[in-house]
């Protein structure tokens, strides 16, 4: 009886697949790939929206009975109609949910109070109105406010003199501390290089006799040297001819 091996039912027994270390790298080029075109596009996209979301918002609010800034969002221009009219989409500050979540949608604001940035107070019935801040000069005027020049004279001295004495009038340590901090050091180090000199100036003083030993000893093993090189010449050429 013949025996049927597995391979012969295998449909796939006869192709040419890779093998798992080839299809490994081309699942490990593949994972990079779409990794880096998702961080590419991520880059691209968020960016996008930051410039889209320009404007900034300063809402304030009674808080206490003092009127307090309580958020700062962002918002960007959307158009609508056919006429050219816009809205403002309000989302929060937050890059992530910027895209996604919406606060409000607000007309166009009219008073800017610096560069994109826009002031709204929220009234007690959540309507949220765009405004900026009054002269005090004028709204003194029109209340008819009169400052006293005597009083903000000499309160303005009471002042200047209560920094002088506790600001102004230093100590002697605190006027020339620095001082002589900086001329403690440089004698320090002054005294520090003359020691190192004077006692480098003696070790030279005792290396003299051990250099001039040395000097008599080379002098003696260069003439020992010399003596025992010629004899050596001369007898080892005694027995040549002359041509």
């Amino acid at each position: 009886m013949a025996k049927v091996s597995l391979d012969s039912i295998n449909p796939l027994a006869g192709a040419n697949l890779p093998s798992l270390g080839s299809l490994g790298s081309v699942l490990l080029i593949f994972f990079l790939a779409v990794v880096t075109v998702v961080l590419i596009g991520g880059y691209i996209y968020f960016n996008s929206v930051k410039k889209q979301y320009y404007i900034k918002i300063h809402a304030f609010r009674l808080v206490g009975n003092v009127p307090t800034r309580v958020s700062i969002r962002c918002a960007k221009e959307i158009p609508f109609g056919m006429a050219g009219d816009k809205m403002w989409r309000v989302a929060p500050n937050s890059f992530f949910s910027r895209p996604f979540k919406i606060i409000k949608w607000l007309p166009v604001g009219k008073i800017q109070t610096g560069l994109n940035e826009y002031w709204y107070y929220i009234r007690e019935d959540g309507e949220w109105v765009n405004f900026k801040l009054s002269d005090l000069n004028e709204v003194s005027r029109v209340m008819g406010v009169k400052f006293v020049q005597e009083d903000m004279r000499l309160q303005r001295l009471a002042t200047e003199r209560l920094l002088e004495q506790r600001l102004m009038d230093k100590t002697f340590w605190e006027k020339w501390g620095t001082i002589i901090m900086t001329l403690i050091f440089f004698l320090v180090i002054s005294v520090c290089m003359v020691i190192i000199f004077y006692q480098f100036s003696k070790i030279i003083d005792k290396m003299i006799p051990i250099i001039e030993k040395q000097d008599t000893i080379m002098s003696v093993m260069i003439k020992q040297c010399g003596s025992e090189f010629v004899n050596t010449t001369a007898s080892n050429t005694q027995g040549l001819l002359p041509v």
